[in-house]
């Protein structure tokens, strides 16, 4: 008996004290809130405790320009898709290690606030995803974890002259000029980000709309734009469309002249084109409040972007509250035709399989039921 108490000793108590190694990939709108709760995470599973980035990176890549080696990073949400789609979670090129994986793919056990599609787009079509292995792609996501991890809602967003800085719309950091948002590129692309709180859009006469109607009305006015995300890029540029066109405004897709506006790519009239396309839903945001020409003063914008934001800038630095510009949230039956706006969680099954088990846990049988996930989330506007 003293041998075999000492044995079952012996094998139990490592088991007991052991800790899991694991990295999570979370969307730039989600970020936020889990960055938030990430001891909870780490509590509830008996992960290491997560190192997280400062702030979710421009551009989506894992490590560009320096290696990245915290253990929690946020992503935007657009380049997230591309990254899934393309090379699939797991290369030869380790982003902890390398510089080098500047379009790599990403290196996690688990990813955060993806919409259905994009989850689907790593699990293997045999257990019913969509996903087709290669020679750089690796099919590993669980489907058994596949979990509805929060549901987004939509706001109306608007910038108050009032709030404008003295260097029109721009972050002081940026050097650039308006009206291209901090880390913006020709097609579009800004940050959204809560270090970038300016704006210098004209207040809107009476007020800005409050009900998706009166945005299609606001947007039959000539020169005025709304900024939404891509609808291929992010569920909630597809709730964006889906709200616009339920409420009678007609959605061209591309080409000069119609109403999908791309960065700077625009008729010299300014009258025809009628959306601003981002690539995420985070950077809708920084798209408005970087707007110096007065007629990109709407957004639509998930939720989280406006509310429990901590600030890094302006008067509001070392705070956390909702953004002081106005925005209203959007009944869902605004956008009824696409349906809730779904955030989605999956553990991969990339090798570090005790990681892979213990997200998987964490998504069926603790996300729902743990009060300090809820309440964070509650308090990020899911």
């Amino acid at each position: 008996m003293g041998a075999l108490a000492t044995a079952l000793i012996t094998v139990a108590a490592p088991t007991a004290l052991a800790t899991t190694n694991s990295q999570v990939g979370i969307a730039n709108n989600m970020y936020p809130a889990v960055k938030d709760m990430k001891g909870t995470i780490a509590s509830l599973e008996t992960f290491t405790p997560f190192t997280a980035n400062s702030a979710s990176q421009v551009g989506g890549f894992w490590n560009k320009p320096a290696i990245d080696t915290s253990t929690m990073r946020g992503i935007t949400s657009g380049s997230l898709r591309q990254q899934l789609k393309s090379a699939g979670p797991y290369t030869t090129c380790n982003p902890s290690s390398s510089n080098n994986c500047v379009d790599g793919p990403l290196h996690i056990d688990a990813f955060l606030s993806a919409d259905e599609a994009n989850v689907d787009a790593v699990i293997p079509t045999s257990v019913g995803g969509t996903c087709t292995a290669s020679a750089s792609v690796e099919c590993n996501g669980d489907i058994n974890s596949k979990h509805a991890v929060a549901i987004g809602h939509l706001a109306i967003y608007s910038c108050s002259g009032n709030w404008a800085g003295s260097t029109k719309g721009d972050d002081p950091s940026n050097g650039g000029s308006p009206p291209l948002p901090l880390g913006a590129d020709a097609n579009g692309s800004g940050n959204g980000k809560a270090q970038s709180p300016r704006c210098d859009a004209t207040p809107i006469n009476g007020g800005a709309p409050t009900t998706i109607s009166g945005v299609v009305s606001w947007l039959a006015t000539s020169g005025h734009r709304i900024a939404v995300a891509d609808p291929a890029s992010a569920p909630f540029g597809a709730a964006s469309k889906q709200a616009l066109t339920q409420n009678g405004f007609s959605w061209v897709d591309s080409g000069t002249g119609q109403n999908v506006f791309r960065g700077s790519a625009c008729d010299s009239a300014g009258t025809a084109c009628k959306v601003r396309l981002e690539s995420g839903i985070s950077q809708v945001r920084g798209a408005v409040t970087a707007n110096a020409g007065g007629n990109t003063q709407l957004g639509l914008v998930a939720k989280s972007n406006v509310v429990h934001v901590s600030w890094t800038s302006s008067s509001l630095n070392g705070t956390t509250g909702n953004d002081p510009n106005t925005w209203t949230e959007l009944d869902p039956s605004a956008y009824s035709g696409y349906g809730d706006i779904e955030q989605y969680g999956v553990a991969l099954n990339g090798g570090n399989t005790g990681a892979a088990a213990a997200w998987n846990d964490l998504f069926t049988n603790q996300w729902d039921l743990d009060t300090t996930i809820q309440s964070t989330l509650a308090a990020y506007g899911y």
